[in-house]
């Protein structure tokens, strides 16, 4: 558990985010994308699993692009959803489905 409670003079939701996300070493923001993956996934569940997978990797690429320019993330949590994403096209011309 983290104290959280003398950490910064933040006055707005997104410098409270930063803070703690700061002091987690970014793991917040890790969650914070695993989280989102796995909803999108779910909620296109019922559409075929490769186009759900290689929709859902891009749009977690591009999320992830903008939580790296915006500093909330490096370049090993950035890597996870771009290789995702490779791995899916992958199987999306490789595999017959």
């Amino acid at each position: 558990m983290y104290n959280t409670t003398n950490l910064t003079n933040a006055n707005t939701v997104i410098e409270i985010y930063e803070a703690v996300d700061k002091i987690s070493n970014h793991s917040l923001t890790a969650m914070l994308m695993l989280t989102t993956f796995l909803i999108i996934f779910i909620v296109f569940s019922n559409y075929p699993k490769r186009v759900v997978l290689l929709a859902d990797s891009f749009v977690m690429s591009i999320i992830g692009v903008w939580f790296f320019t915006l500093g909330w993330i490096g370049w090993p949590i950035l890597l996870i959803p771009i290789l995702v994403f490779f791995v899916s096209i992958f199987l999306w011309y490789f595999i017959p489905e």
